[in-house]
């Protein structure tokens, strides 16, 4: 029950604390790759201890890891082993039925975000591939004079642009924006934002998951930007994205695109410093955003045990 304990009060951390942590990083020097990746190690993370916490109380013996957790709280332990059998047994029981209720709605909103998304793919492609032009490898150029690019997800993805990028841009300004739309395809954010999406309507009362989507949708731009400006230059996406932005086109539904936020994105670009070892970042920033809550709960519950043996000593 004390291992299970310190997991719900890591869920809780994450789920409570971390938009707010995060959001104040977002005004920070941060590459937003890093941040990004801090998003999704908190929402992996709650869901992670949450479920955990639950399969530690419906455990039939010790969990694994439940010995050393409670050699640190030791007069906690005492108390909670001294709690009623059934007590920890009704919580096991309501846990899981929570879980699977959780798991239950999750797979019914999936299922129809899913069918949503494959719709507006299979409604981009036919469309989009009547109307083209013509057909650059994964470009699908159409002929309309206003500069505008999206991406598509699917298997494969695909990127439309229009013939107004080339009318309006330098030709490695057009590079820029068809590198940051690349970007989108080959970081799957799609279905990072689909999935962003699920969780707010599976838990929309919770922190962490309602603030996520917006969140997610920003980094994933600013992410694309940074990669695009190391395919060519911070210069070239700055000027490339001034243009675009201020076309009137709108955006389709359920596609990513170099169109928003635009003075955000600028003063990112030009203030976020590169992280040598990438891969290597974005795995501490995950990790560090699921431990520290992890180590908070542990050492507060470890002072909580320190003032109840202070106490039964001098009773």
């Amino acid at each position: 029950m004390t291992l299970a304990l310190v997991l719900l009060l890591g869920a809780a951390l994450i789920s409570i604390a971390a938009p707010r942590m995060l959001a104040r990083l977002a005004g920070t020097s941060l590459p937003p790759g890093v941040l990004l990746a801090a998003w999704l190690g908190s929402l992996g993370g709650a869901l992670f201890l949450g479920a955990s916490a639950v399969v530690t109380l419906a455990w039939p013996d010790h969990a694994p890891a439940e010995t050393a957790v409670e050699a640190v709280v030791r007069c906690f332990t005492a108390m909670s082993h001294a709690v009623q059998p059934w007590i920890t047994e009704t919580m096991a029981a309501v846990g899981a039925l929570g879980l699977l209720a959780v798991v239950v709605r999750a797979g019914i909103l999936g299922r129809r975000y899913a069918r949503e998304q494959t719709r507006l793919r299979t409604y981009h492609r036919d469309v989009v591939a009547i109307v083209a032009r013509s057909r650059d490898n994964d470009v699908m150029w159409l002929a309309h004079p206003m500069p505008m690019a999206y991406s598509v997800a699917g298997r494969p993805g695909f990127v439309v642009a229009t013939d107004g990028l080339s009318d309006f841009l330098t030709t490695g300004e057009r590079d820029a924006v068809l590198a940051h739309e690349r970007a989108h395809l080959r970081g799957g954010h799609h279905l990072i934002v689909t999935t962003c999406d699920i969780l707010a309507a599976v838990f929309p009362v919770v922190p962490l998951f309602a603030s996520a989507p917006s969140a997610v949708k920003t980094l994933v731009e600013l992410t694309a930007d940074q990669h695009a400006a190391h395919a060519t230059s911070t210069a070239t996406v700055c000027s490339a994205l001034t243009v675009v932005s201020a076309s009137t086109l709108s955006q389709p539904a359920g596609t990513l695109g170099l169109s928003n936020e635009t003075t955000l994105r600028l003063r990112t670009l030009n203030l976020s410093w590169r992280t040598r070892w990438p891969r290597l970042s974005y795995a501490t920033a995950a990790a560090l955003s699921v431990t520290m809550p992890m180590a908070t709960a542990l050492a507060g519950l470890a002072v909580i045990s320190a003032s109840v043996c202070l106490v039964a000593t001098t009773v």
